[in-house]
């Protein structure tokens, strides 16, 4: 009997109910019982991403596209019809399910291999343990020397999704490969981009939310849906990659065959993998066909094509999500003119905001309330060749932030402002108390090396409390006087900034106050002190008298 792991009826998808149990599902129970799902959760946040991604892929396929808002709306109204509709599907597609399949295996190439009949390590495969290094698990040995089918799908799924860059094995076949390697051609395009997805109250709810309908959405209404196929509908993969091949649409994005795979094993499980290079995919306006993420106007690469070019955003390692909203909001974004193109906003909502925003249009979902957001993205280090950090993060995004289709316009133009003047005030007090430690460096004698570490550090001490409270704060915006709210949050800095203050103050030596320098360069504690308590003032339209009136005194010992 042929060996056989069909995804369509094997459990491999780790999954946790509404209920909070975790699971593991096939691909026909899961969408069976979508409804009952809470969402993906696998072994690390950017594999539940890429699964996801996979399940899109297999919506778009079922929903025919979908051609227009009325036919998605149905499904909307009829929960459990996703579900229906998406096992059909599959079990019109069920050979290209296999796992193991000697001829169209998937998410494979069948008989695949180097000239010298060299396997990979699964470390290769898995990605918490990059490059030999356990990043995000740690794992006995004998775990890397066998994993499970199971398991083995969901990495699958991931590496082409997120694999580093790097040279890979050449393949018997592929003209490209040079003395049986293959150079590198870049991260798995899920790794070029920060995932934006909107989360929904069950997982049917989430991957209706963000199966868009790319005739609605300004950028995506070029997509075919009959051409943008999924790699089980069309002719298996060859050793040989497509070069010039180009994704035409979320379905091509979500299923991108970054790599050439084989899995190598027997039926304990998978011990080994040929692991070569697939399909490059550029990441320049891509904002065409890939809806989930936000996206950045790029000069150099403008000024190189002669055209606007938008490239996607990833998400920084060093701030929170909440800091990057003018990537999410259009109102937030601010304006660039490009010549020869007039006035173009610096950034492109992602897809599925922008959706979101259609569906309160046509009154499908509330003009009222809260948007919830996961956003995941990997940071490579040198070369893109490692993984070096995995971003995880969510922000639950006020409706009133959006356009109003119907007008143009935000649906709450003083939220815009609100918001808008406290990002602006966050980071100018935030400026203030990395000047103020600067200054107090110099205080006390210090370099500039030192200068420079003390403000990174209280940089980062300062963001470590505000990236916790800011979400609350702009979660709450919904339910609050907008005026308050903003009288709220200003408090809240100040309260913040005079306890950084304090601490920044308590820590420098008696010698400080006495100072360093002569004339205008001269740096002491009290002058530190003033001109932050200035700033902040300024900052936060504090009256005069209503800055700190206490001097920092201390007597040298």
């Amino acid at each position: 009997m042929t060996a056989s792991f069909n995804l369509l009826d094997e459990p491999w998808i780790r999954v946790t109910r509404l209920d909070g149990a975790p699971d593991e599902v096939s691909l026909l129970s899961l969408f069976r019982e979508a409804t009952d799902i809470a969402g993906i959760h696998g072994e690390i946040a950017s594999q539940d991403t890429a699964v996801l991604r996979l399940l899109l892929a297999i919506c778009h396929r079922a929903m025919d596209g979908p051609e227009d808002l009325d036919v998605w709306e149905e499904y909307w109204r009829d929960p459990g019809s996703l579900g229906r509709d998406a096992v059909d599907h599959l079990e019109r597609h069920r050979e290209r399910f296999d796992l193991r399949d000697p001829e169209r295996p998937f998410f494979q190439v069948a008989g695949i291999r180097a000239a010298s009949g060299k396997l990979w390590g699964l470390k290769s495969l898995i990605a918490d343990v990059p490059n030999n290094n356990p990043l995000f698990t740690t794992r006995i040995a004998e775990g890397l020397e066998s994993i499970g089918w199971a398991e083995a799908a969901r990495w699958l799924v991931h590496v082409h999704a997120f694999d580093p860059a790097g040279i890979r094995s050449g393949a018997v076949g592929d003209p490209l490969a040079k003395k049986g390697r293959s150079f590198p051609i870049g991260t798995g395009w899920a790794g070029q981009i920060g995932t934006v997805t909107v989360m929904g109250e069950n997982l049917e709810r989430t991957l209706l939310l963000n199966t868009v309908v790319c005739g609605e959405l300004d950028g995506l209404n070029g997509v075919d849906p009959a051409s943008d196929l999924a790699p089980w509908e069309r002719e298996p993969d060859g050793p040989a990659r497509a070069p010039a091949r180009e994704p035409l649409g979320p379905v091509d994005c979500y299923t991108w065959q970054t790599r050439r795979v084989l899995l190598h094993g027997d039926d304990d499980g998978v011990t080994g993998l040929f692991l070569g290079n697939g399909d490059r995919a550029k990441p320049q306006n891509r904002y065409r066909v890939e809806p989930m993420t936000a996206w950045r106007y790029s000069d150099p690469q403008s000024r190189k094509l002669k055209a606007p070019v938008y490239m996607p955003c990833k998400l920084p390692t060093d701030r929170a999500f909440w800091r990057g909203l003018s990537t999410l909001v259009a109102q937030l974004s601010p304006k660039t003119t490009v010549k020869g193109a007039g006035e173009v906003t610096k950034y492109r909502s992602p897809g599925v905001v922008s959706f979101y925003q259609d569906l309160m249009y046509h009154e499908i979902v509330p003009l009222t309330g809260l948007i919830p957001l996961h956003a995941v993205g990997i940071e490579y280090g040198a070369q893109e060749a490692v993984v070096t950090e995995l971003v995880d993060d969510v922000l639950s995004l006020p409706v009133g932030l959006l356009d109003d289709p119907r007008t143009g316009r935000p649906v709450n133009r003083r939220m815009i402002a609100v918001v808008r003047g406290a990002m602006e005030e966050t980071e100018q007090v935030a400026a203030a108390l990395r000047s103020l430690a600067a200054n107090l460096d110099r205080a006390r004698g210090g370099s500039p090396d030192t200068a420079s570490a003390a403000r990174e550090h209280t940089g980062t001490a300062f963001y470590q409390v505000i990236d916790e409270r800011f979400p609350r704060w702009l979660a709450s915006l919904d339910e609050e006087d907008l005026d308050r709210a903003h009288a709220r949050w200003r408090e809240r800095l100040r309260s913040e900034a005079l306890r950084q203050q304090e601490a920044l103050a308590a820590a420098v030596p008696d010698t400080a106050f006495a100072g360093r320098g002569e004339g205008k360069g001269r740096a002491d504690v009290g002058k530190a002190l003033l001109f932050f308590r200035l700033a902040l003032a300024r900052t936060l339209q504090l009256p005069q008298h209503d800055t700190p009136a206490e001097d920092a005194e201390r007597t040298p010992a």
